[in-house]
């Protein structure tokens, strides 16, 4: 369905606009979610999810713009940015740990310790990390920072898949090894 298909389909009967754009998109919004969803996401979740797509596609649709273009990738846009926004959210308590800038703010006076030592495993996991070198600590990020799987690695560094997945279990390897040796005691599924 083109942009300009819904809008015309919109102005006749907004409802009926809505349900042909939500049974034609379902299945690719269902399969962006259940990808960035499935190792930390319910059913359920992945369900809430997808509905937050939809509402906020139906939100933010532009219906007076100019585009006339196909609306795959407007919807894609908006479920990739929403999985992500709900993988952060189950995952924020679940002891994995983020590589990014965190806010040095210190909620009360008794978590000062474990912010403290997740503080100070990040850093550690960073220059780990970074001591892998390229490709293998690009790969590692965006696998488990971004989410991504491994054909969609593959394509950007134009490797298999295989390879991929390959080099990414060496390299988790090493990454445990460093750990180990800077006195961390790495459990499976927690990098």
């Amino acid at each position: 369905m083109t942009d300009n298909e819904y809008r015309n389909m919109y102005n006749k009967d907004p409802r009926t606009a809505q349900t042909a754009l939500f049974d034609e998109y379902l299945s690719y919004v269902y399969a962006i979610v259940y990808n960035k969803l499935r190792s930390c996401g319910s059913r359920e979740d992945i369900e809430e999810c997808v509905g937050d797509v939809f509402s906020a596609v139906f939100i933010n649709y532009d219906r007076n713009g100019k585009f006339d273009g196909d609306l795959k990738g407007f919807i894609g846009t908006i479920a990739s940015r929403k999985a992500i926004q709900m993988y952060r959210n189950l995952t924020r308590n679940s002891g994995t740990v983020y590589i990014e800038d965190e806010t040095n703010e210190i909620a009360d006076t008794e978590r000062v310790e474990e912010n403290a030592e997740r503080s100070d495993m990040r850093s550690t996991l960073l220059r780990a990390i970074k001591s892998l070198g390229d490709p293998d600590s690009t790969i590692i990020l965006q696998k488990y920072y971004y989410n991504m799987n491994s054909s969609e690695i593959a394509d950007k560094h134009s490797m298999s898949p295989a390879s991929v997945r390959m080099r990414c279990s060496r390299a988790i390897k090493k990454l445990k090894e460093f750990l180990a040796a800077e006195g961390y005691d790495m459990k499976e599924g927690n990098i």
